[in-house]
């Protein structure tokens, strides 16, 4: 009652009051909704939705155990265009308002793109509010030579037009041209005259859905951004629909480098004209200071505008609807810690494949990790760190994206992926996603042309809801607890500005290329070092550094967050304001470290000589620390070793009222079960299982200052929540380490049996040699996707009869359920695939049975034998993982069932 009136309430005076919402409603609105159950984008293809199938969808989702939807418009189903509805047209806005009530009536929570498709644009924005780009024609003038007119542009400047002409001698700029007047020029010397050209880059929404199709917007013109935005108010001012948050997708504007008011913003500031420079700007490389210089500038001043002009006002615009933003920033060419900073809830992604070293972990062989790079933690943690640092609440992720091929996923292949997000500070799942399908179309229904398939019609969604749970019991706590990190490490941004840039002359930053353009650098080698030593760090900008403060000998930021040390990685340039920062800093007591050696020189062009000066009067007070004196030098610090880095398990710590929590994975597999030691204090030890729903109390050591140590079991795979308690507590224990004396492989004759599934239902046949199913004698088998049934009746010996034991069933394709003597032990999708035999199920004479959930892949690569046109939408339709026009009919059987071996091993 008490939360429903002040709701109500607030939502009263949403319109009214937009600077009180700006301040409440995006930590108000973060309560309103289930955030710890995972979330999914949502594609209404052609937004070909209505009101019955939008409820049984939702109602769908709910029982499966999401937390919300996430509404994405994109292109439409062929032959489904007479239900086609427009973008924001009022029987669009009527689904929209419909789905929002019903949503919020099952417990789900509704976010949407503020577009269709991605990056913002579309038919509202105007040819001159789309994204441009510069271009400088160089023409060489011999002396005497004289010039009344400038050569043609290439014919694909397409939309050129004339910004700027300055002329060149071999001392350099000599003067600016009037374009107002015809062209003229003479000189008595050889010169080079530079004209600067704006032009359209002509890139359209991509995947748009119908009555949105147009121009990508220019997200560094400030009007134009605001024209974008009053669309939309426009639409929410006459009624504010009950969207959680509005949504930014990841930065995909090809190829835009300039704006029509960019010299303006230059000069205003770095402080100088930048055409007096237009030599710069024209070459593909910079050879020299002055050039590395001025290139600096003109990144920095890209990424404030996309910071000032177009992120921040998002974010201001959502709240005045009482929305939070949902950004991915990832791609843009600017300091990803600075823009993520300043949205609610930073958004990262996963994208693609990558291995474990977890046994039976499956990795796409498709999948191009040269074209697309490889996931990688250190990507996830951009996001994360920005979180931290700001203070947000939630970090979340666009998860699964690309992970296989269609139809090859398995739930064993998301758990690790999610398990890795969640150890980087990722607190907010977002599959990727959900395809909208109508209940009543034919397999494989409504489908995105990028996997993966988390809907109603995917293999894998009868067991979906179980890591649907898993994945709600991991965030709920990691939600309610905050950042416990020490180290704060620099990020030396001005080392990457100062070059020309990549095609389009500029610095993206993106997923697909981060890896190994900034992980492999001193910034990402010292972030390697660091992790794998055991310090728990986070990321920072020049900008943040510069808002920090002191407290008790602890560095704070803007955010509230509290760290032990300012590392900085070995950086050749570091703006002036920043190392006045740290002089300030290290007056309070803050420890900064320097890798190896100090900064050469400041950022940047105008004045850099004296501020050079100021700079280096300043960083005399600092000594740099050599490589091999760092574990003294944090130690000191008091910033905390985490010796589960030495195991190779992956973990991220954060504190609660309640004491330390920790989440670990073992993902690489190096460790199964030993003494592990934590870096805190405890009076109580208690262990979690998130994904059996279970915990106790565990025995543990305390040696000495915040450092702990405990007998673990965590084999490949698995993860486990610890919590250092301050307090002492008393609960159950935590169920003792399971050692096995002795071992079986169940052998005999096992019967299968297929129950449900399509193309066709084969035959049931007997065996004793475990193998695909797809080699069974009845070869319509080698197209079934569904479920089979395993039977086999066992002797134990009189040992063994009622041991507690855990059965393995080896190599598992893909998803089980498994019942012993007819008692059910659970479900079986998670590595390592086994079970836990609790003591008096194990008899003299055995019957087991175990249900097999294989994938869909099968089932297409029939469809495609037999040319069934399930592939009509329109745009890229379905491609598969290397982008190539998708085709099973050539794939050869994927192995399915229960290939074995299936083992019971006897507790000690």
């Amino acid at each position: 009652m008490f939360k429903s009136s002040i709701t109500q309430w607030l939502f009263s005076k949403a319109l009214k009051a937009p600077l009180f919402l700006l301040i409440l409603f995006p930590v108000f609105l973060f309560a309103q909704v289930n955030t710890a159950k995972p979330w999914a984008y949502w594609w209404w293809m052609g937004s070909a939705v209505n009101k019955a199938d939008i409820r049984k969808n939702l109602e769908d989702f709910s029982a499966a155990g999401f937390g919300g939807m996430h509404i994405i418009p994109i292109y439409g189903v062929k032959g489904e265009e007479a239900n086609f509805i427009p973008y924001l047209s009022p029987k669009w806005l009527e689904m929209l308002d419909y789905t929002c009530i019903e949503a919020k009536k099952l417990g789900l929570g509704i976010d949407m793109t503020l577009g269709t498709g991605w990056p913002y644009g579309g038919s509202q924005v105007k040819a001159v509010d789309a994204a441009q780009a510069f271009q400088i024609q160089t023409i060489v003038v011999k002396a005497n030579e004289t010039i009344t007119q400038l050569p043609p542009v290439p014919d694909k400047w397409k939309g050129a037009r004339l910004v700027a002409v300055s002329a060149y001698d071999g001392t350099g700029f000599i003067k600016k041209l009037d374009i107002s007047k015809p062209i003229s020029w003479q000189d008595g010397a050889d010169c080079t005259l530079y004209a600067l050209y704006q032009l359209p880059t002509g890139q359209k929404v991509k995947r748009a859905a119908p009555g949105a199709e147009g121009w990508v917007l220019d997200h560094f013109n400030a009007s134009a951004v605001k024209s974008y935005f009053q669309t939309f108010a426009s639409v929410f001012t006459k009624k504010n629909y009950g969207v959680r948050a509005f949504y930014n997708d990841s930065y995909e504007v090809y190829g835009a480098n300039w704006t029509t008011s960019f010299l303006q913003r230059f000069q205003q500031l770095r402080g100088y004209d930048l055409l007096n420079h237009l030599d710069v700007l024209a070459r593909d490389t910079a050879s020299n200071d002055r050039e590395k210089r001025i290139w600096s500038d003109y990144h920095e001043t890209l990424s404030d505008i996309l910071l000032e002009d177009f992120t921040k006002p998002l974010n201001n615009f959502a709240h005045q609807y009482g929305k939070i933003v949902r950004n991915e920033s990832h791609g843009a060419p600017a300091n990803l810690l600075d823009l993520y900073a300043a949205s609610d809830a930073p958004e990262t992604e996963f994208f693609g494949s990558k291995p474990y070293g977890i046994p039976g972990y499956r990795v796409d062989p498709d999948y191009e990790v040269k074209r697309f790079g490889e996931p990688d933690a250190f990507v996830v943690k951009w996001a994360s760190s920005a979180a931290h640092v700001a203070g947000r609440k939630m970090v979340s992720c666009e998860t699964a994206t690309w992970l296989g091929n269609h139809f090859k996923v398995a739930l064993s292949q998301v758990k690790p992926i999610v398990d890795e997000c969640l150890v980087s500070g990722v607190n907010h799942i977002f599959y990727h996603g959900v395809p909208y399908s109508p209940p009543g179309a034919e397999f494989p229904g409504w489908l995105f042309y990028a996997s993966t398939n988390f809907n109603q019609q995917s293999h894998f969604w009868p067991f979906l809801p179980q890591l649907n749970a898993y994945i709600e019991r991991s965030q709920k706590r990691l939600q309610a607890a905050k950042p416990d990190n020490d180290v704060l490490l620099y990020f030396p941004i001005y080392d990457v500005w100062h070059s020309t840039g990549r095609k389009g002359k500029t610095h993206p930053m993106e997923v697909h290329s981060m890896v190994h353009e900034v992980k492999d650098s001193p910034f990402g080698r010292m972030a390697t070092l660091l992790s794998a030593q055991g310090y728990t760090l986070d990321f920072i900008s020049d900008r943040q550094i510069q808002a920090l403060k002191v407290e008790s000998g602890n560095i704070v930021t803007s955010g509230g967050a509290r760290y032990k040390s300012l590392v900085f990685p070995v950086c050749e340039y570091l703006p002036l304001a920043t190392v006045q920062a740290l002089q300030r800093l290290k007056a309070a007591g803050a420890r900064i470290f320097f890798d190896t050696k100090l900064p050469r020189t400041v950022n940047g062009w105008s004045g850099f000589a004296e501020r050079q000066k100021a700079m280096q009067a300043l960083l005399a007070n600092f000594k740099p620390t050599l490589p091999n004196y760092w574990n003294m030098a944090l130690s000191n610090s008091g910033v905390r070793r985490e010796f589960l880095a030495e195991k190779r398990l992956s973990f991220i710590r954060k504190k609660t009222d309640k004491g330390t929590l920790y989440f670990i994975s073992n993902l690489a597999g190096q460790f199964k079960q030993g003494t592990v030691r934590l870096a805190c204090n405890a009076q109580t030890l208690k262990l979690y299982d998130p994904l059996h729903n279970r915990e106790g109390i565990q025995p543990f050591k305390t040696i000495g200052p915040n450092l702990i140590e405990f007998n673990l079991q965590l084999a490949p795979g698995e993860s486990v929540f610890i919590e250092a308690l301050n307090k002492v507590e008393t609960s159950a224990a935590w169920p003792q380490t399971f050692i096995a004396t002795s071992s079986r492989n169940l052998l005999g004759e096992w019967q299968i049996e297929f129950l449900d599934g399509k193309p066709f239902v084969p035959k049931a046949y007997t065996t004793e040699a475990l193998e695909s199913w797809t080699l069974a004698p009845d070869t319509l088998a080698q197209y079934f996707s569904g479920t089979a049934r395993y039977t086999l009746r066992f002797s134990l010996p009189n040992d063994q009869v009622g041991q507690v034991a855990r059965l393995d069933l080896g190599d598992l394709r893909e998803m089980a359920t498994v019942k012993l003597n007819a008692q059910d032990l659970g479900a079986v999708w998670a590595l390592p695939f086994v079970v836990d035999v609790p003591a008096g199920v194990l008899q003299k004479e055995n019957t087991i049975s175990i249900e097999v959930t294989n994938l869909s892949a099968n089932r297409v690569r029939y469809l495609d034998r037999q040319g069934t046109p399930w592939r009509k939408f329109y745009d890229i339709n379905i491609v598969d993982i290397r982008y190539q026009p998708f085709d099973a009919s050539k794939w050869e059987p994927v192995p399915s069932g229960l290939l074995g071996p299936v083992n019971l091993r006897f507790k000690k």
